[in-house]
């Protein structure tokens, strides 16, 4: 129910994240042993009023890269065809955050960042391994409505059990090589990468592991390669909402309509610790009556996800004062519907390989020392306790050094 989904994403909100028309008609020439058969197509996305043409297709590889006559998946696969009758011969890779979003299916909501650079170049979008329709590894979550955190953490820990998936290849550097599988079959010799948030780790690990593939990249809030999930989260959710209160402050406008912000988010929450409210309001989803009873762990999840997005920062003072005056419906609503998307399988089957082996509760501790949000880690760990770990390269949390602009 939204009570789960609130808190859920409270969780997860710190990984994000996120033209239809004329097109040419420029197909890549397949190469190597492998080709990818492109047919016409249109990308769609939930809550989003609009449509992608698009080529679409899909590359077999083997689920494990060492047993190639074994299991194989169908990788989804689409080409957005530049606009220009002669393209640049490299395209754009979009990588997109999670991990466990899917590119194919959040490019709709991506499209008008792009549409430049489309006009010469292709914009090629692959779901990576466990995301969208590459062989999703889905979590079933509780949906009754007294599901506490506990029940939630229950299910994932049980999730492996439910999986057509042998989660140890579901890594990031098991994925770039499927990329450049991509890459070869649709017969490009270079490409440019963009990557944002858990896509930035998976653009370096691609640099990393193909370096003369990659004419350029863009890296849009750096996951560095030494980059604990969760670890640093309640340092920066600190931070982030103290710039907000910050910046109210110093503007005259925001300062007059609502003095004190700061003074009175730590009044209402010191309220909600020792005495929890009752609040009734519309699902964002289906307009039914909620009632949650709303504690300070539920008031701070509520007010977490909202850091992420600069509108909803916006709003973040008033629905403050809203909140102290009883009405906690628009932090609930924003909070609901923050959704990032995310295959939750594929995230834990990354970060428990990738993250929480290398946290420990010693780090996790200090980490969140004196901070409003706490330890953040603890899901993480708990969860991956039963989760199967994948192989790292002795080089995976090591800096990229690169001359790719």
């Amino acid at each position: 129910m939204l009570e789960n989904r609130i808190r859920w994403l409270a969780v997860l909100s710190v990984l994000l994240l996120f033209l239809s028309g004329c097109v040419g008609q420029a197909t890549p020439v397949p190469a190597g042993d492998a080709s990818i058969a492109l047919s016409e197509c249109q990308l769609s996305m939930a809550n989003v009023n609009v449509t992608v043409s698009a080529r679409c297709g899909t590359l077999d590889v083997p689920e494990d890269r060492e047993e190639p006559g074994g299991r194989r998946l169908a990788l989804n696969v689409a080409v957005v065809p530049a606009v220009s009758r002669s393209p640049q011969p490299d395209p754009v890779f979009i990588l997109v955050g999670g991990p466990g979003q899917a590119a194919v299916e959040v490019f709709p909501a991506l499209r008008a960042s792009f549409s430049t650079i489309r006009q010469t170049r292709d914009i090629v979008l692959v779901d990576q391994r466990g995301t969208g329709e590459s062989n999703p590894l889905k979590c079933d979550l509780p949906e009754h409505d007294g599901a506490t955190v506990e029940d939630v953490t229950a299910a994932l820990r049980e999730c492996p059990d439910t999986l057509d998936a042998d989660l140890r290849f579901y890594t990031t550097e098991i994925a770039m090589q499927d990329l450049d599988d991509v890459r070869a079959a649709l017969g490009y010799d270079t490409l440019n990468l963009y990557g944002a948030s858990y896509g930035t780790r998976a653009a370096l690990t691609y640099m990393r592991q193909f370096p003369t593939r990659v004419r350029s990249a863009v890296l849009d809030g750096v996951v560095s390669p030494d980059y604990r999930l969760f670890l640093n989260t309640s340092q920066d959710a600190d931070r982030a909402l103290g710039m907000v209160f910050d910046r109210c402050t110093a503007d005259p406008a925001c300062a007059e309509a609502f003095p004190n912000v700061r003074d009175n988010f730590a009044s209402l929450l010191e309220r909600l610790e020792s005495d929890p409210t009752t609040a009734t309001f519309p699902d964002p989803l289906t307009a039914e009556p909620m009632t949650l009873t709303v504690d300070g762990g539920l008031f701070l999840n509520l007010t977490f996800p909202l850091l992420y997005s600069p509108e909803l920062v916006a709003l973040l003072p008033l629905n403050l004062q809203r909140a102290a005056e009883g009405d906690f419906a628009p932090l609930m609503a924003q909070a609901g519907a923050s959704d990032a998307g995310l295959s939750l399988g594929m995230f834990y089957a990354v970060a428990c390989t990738e993250d929480a082996p290398f946290i420990t509760v010693a780090q996790a501790e200090t980490f969140a020392e004196g901070t409003l949000f706490g330890d953040r880690t603890g899901m993480l760990r708990e969860v991956c306790a039963t989760w199967p770990q994948g192989e790292l390269s002795a080089g995976f949390g090591q800096p990229v050094t690169s001359d790719v602009p």
